[in-house]
Order: C-alpha cells, then sequence, then structure tokens
C-alpha cells in the first residue's frame, strides 16, 4: 500500500515539475539515436557486388514506425548502363515502362506507379554496390510516386500542381559509387523535407565525418526559425508548400512573373534573378560569379572564398543562409553551386566501409 501511495505522489510530482499532463505520461518516447552512436567497427561487409553497406535510421521520435519510413535508390548501373533500381538485398534490378504495372505497383488517384522502395523493417543494413547518377529518395507515411520508363525515370516536380508526391513528406541524398569511392551529399536545392545527417566511414579508420542538419534541430524548429530569420521577401517560402515542405526560391515568389521575379535587381553584373538562383543560362558554367552573387561578395572578388563575408548584405540568397546556419560545419547545398569553396554538405571517400543516413523529424 505505502509503495502504491509513494509512486502516485511520484507520478504527481513529476506531473508538476515537468509540465506533463497525465494523459501524456504513456506517449513519453526516448530521445531519437544520434547517428554518431552506432560504432564504426559494427558495420557490417557487404554482399554479393557490394562496394560498402547502407543504413536509414529512424530518428523520427515516434511520428513513424520503421515499416513507414521508405527509401528508394535510383541509379545507373555501370555495368548494363540501365537505370536500375536497389532491393531490400543489395540487387541492381532495371527499370522500365513495364514496371509502373507489375505486381506490387502503387496506385494513387487511378495511375500507377513503380514500386521501387524498401522500409527500415525490411533490412538493418544493405549492400550497396557500384553505381552512377544515384538518388535515395526516403519518404515517410508514404511512399513517393515515381514513373519509371525504360530509360529513366520521373521523380517529384513541385513545380506541377498535379504531382502525386505534392502531399507526400520526402526528402533525397545525392550520390555515386565508382572506382575512386563513394561521392555523396545532402541538397536544399529544391527544398527541404525533414531534417537529414549523412554519415560517411571509410574501412581504414580515419575517415568519419558527418553533414547535415544539426541533430538539435527539429523538423517543426526549423519551420518556426526559418519564418522568424530570413528576410521579408523570403518567409513565404515556408508556406508555398506548408506542412509538406519549405521550398527553394525559384519554387516560389522568386521565379519568373513572381513578386520577387526581380529581387536581385542590378547587382551581379546584369544576371536576371532566375538565372542566379539556378545558376544557369549565363551562369551555367560560371560557379566562381554564381555563387558570388549569391553570397553577396561579386563587387569584391578578393572576399569570394572569404567564408565570414558571405550573406552580410542584401541582396542575398537568405534561404541559401539559413540551411548553412542551421547545419552540421556550416555546410549545405542551398543552391548549385554552394560547392564552390567547399562550402556544400558533400562527403566522399575512396575506402567506403558505411553510410548512414538518420531521418529526423
Amino acid at each position: 500500500m505505502k509503495n502504491s501511495v509513494f509512486k502516485y505522489v511520484l507520478l504527481a510530482v513529476l506531473i508538476m515539475v515537468c509540465g506533463l499532463s497525465p494523459l501524456s505520461t504513456s506517449s513519453v518516447s526516448a530521445a531519437a539515436p544520434s547517428v554518431g552512436s552506432i560504432p564504426a567497427s559494427s558495420i557490417p561487409a557487404p554482399s554479393g557486388k557490394g562496394v560498402m553497406t547502407f543504413k536509414v535510421m529512424n530518428a523520427t521520435n515516434g511520428a513513424y514506425p520503421d515499416n513507414r519510413v521508405y527509401w528508394g535508390i535510383l541509379g545507373i548501373n555501370p555495368e548494363t548502363k540501365q537505370w536500375s533500381y536497389l532491393t531490400s538485398t543489395g540487387q541492381l534490378q532495371p527499370i522500365s515502362a513495364a514496371l509502373n504495372d507489375a505486381p506490387g505497383h502503387l496506385t494513387k488517384n487511378g495511375v500507377n506507379y513503380a514500386n521501387i522502395y524498401s522500409t527500415i523493417s525490411q533490412a538493418e543494413w544493405v549492400s550497396l554496390p557500384k553505381m552512377d547518377s544515384g538518388r535515395m529518395f526516403i519518404c515517410v507515411g508514404s511512399p513517393c510516386y515515381i514513373k519509371t520508363f525504360n530509360d529513366g525515370f520521373a521523380g517529384p516536380d513541385i513545380n506541377n500542381p498535379t504531382d502525386p508526391n505534392l502531399d507526400v513528406y520526402f526528402d533525397f541524398v545525392e550520390f555515386t559509387v565508382d572506382n575512386t569511392g563513394y561521392h555523396g551529399n545532402t541538397t536544399r536545392v529544391d527544398g527541404f523535407g525533414f531534417p537529414l545527417q549523412h554519415r560517411l566511414v571509410n574501412r581504414a579508420g580515419n575517415y568519419d565525418r558527418t553533414v547535415g542538419e544539426l541533430e538539435s534541430e527539429t523538423r517543426a524548429s526549423i519551420f518556426s526559425k526559418y519564418r522568424s530569420e530570413v528576410p521579408a521577401a523570403f518567409k513565404g517560402l515556408a508556406d508555398v508548400q506548408a506542412p509538406y515542405r519549405i521550398v527553394a526560391p525559384i519554387h516560389g515568389s522568386f521565379k519568373a512573373g513572381g513578386a520577387n521575379a526581380n529581387y536581385f535587381g542590378s547587382y551581379g553584373g546584369g544576371y536576371n534573378t532566375q538565372e542566379i538562383l539556378l545558376c544557369n543560362g549565363r551562369l551555367q558554367e560560371s560557379p566562381g560569379i554564381c555563387s558570388a552573387i549569391n553570397r553577396h561578395v561579386y563587387e569584391n572578388q578578393a572576399n569570394w572564398n572569404n567564408v565570414s563575408a558571405y550573406y552580410q548584405a542584401a541582396p542575398a540568397n537568405y534561404y541559401a543562409k539559413f540551411w548553412h546556419d542551421h547545419s552540421i560545419g556550416r555546410l549545405a547545398y542551398g543552391f548549385a553551386y554552394d560547392d564552390y569553396n567547399q562550402q556544400a554538405a558533400y562527403l566522399e571517400v575512396g575506402d567506403p566501409k558505411g553510410l548512414i543516413v538518420r531521418v529526423g523529424w
């Protein structure tokens, strides 16, 4: 009897001190695991034609169980030169138009899509073979809806008002695995779906690096901080496709015809705002110039490689600045040439052992 009374008193104290309601005590979950919590020595060796192994880590704090965190990898098989997808057993299978109607296919709004996905619950570690132009799509709550063809695929298009992925939470990692190792990055060039961390470990034991958003950031905190930290012209990018993503400027009011279509004005040598944000057109082959304009250091070439001078005045790509401010080592891919002066969230090593992609929420 005394023990029972003590338990209720202790619970009452916890409720008062921690600000919990009695109904919330049963829903408290353990802290999400850190991407660094996995010892490098525990990463398993690949099988078959695998060069390395990878793991998608569920750090959604109970928002989504392992069987609702999906990953799908598409890329070019260097042996066959065919676009292929990776199975949960580490096998590359060629894609085709017929795959959209194959047994187990996905359907949305009466349209069939290829089911190229696996979930975290299906495999803890997966062998990753050599692959060119790889893209790892990560979708939570629902798989993404991607049309496959004999010579490629149609991924999510957030500019298309009828795209089936507009109401899907997704993000992705870009990578290549070739004779010189693993080369990959997280990216915010098109938008932000949820926090990602991207950790790469090598076999020799002298390379273990992580890039991506800070683990202390939740999805909700990022949305809130974005709206409060960026200048007025950029705030609406968090609302255009909310709650699913924060879009890059070119997908919002900075596109041609938008309210901020002439944001950069005459700054930067006469290039238009869309060329500057996309680093295309006349800036296609000019990474130094394009990055300097986005970072507002164009007028002083001595500052093109001076990180402390970046984003100190308008006009500047404050969307990109935000991701640098909230990322590990201040490294982020906020626009196409954000890798100029090694500012991108990019990892590569010649003898890769393991890759861990942490999905936050």
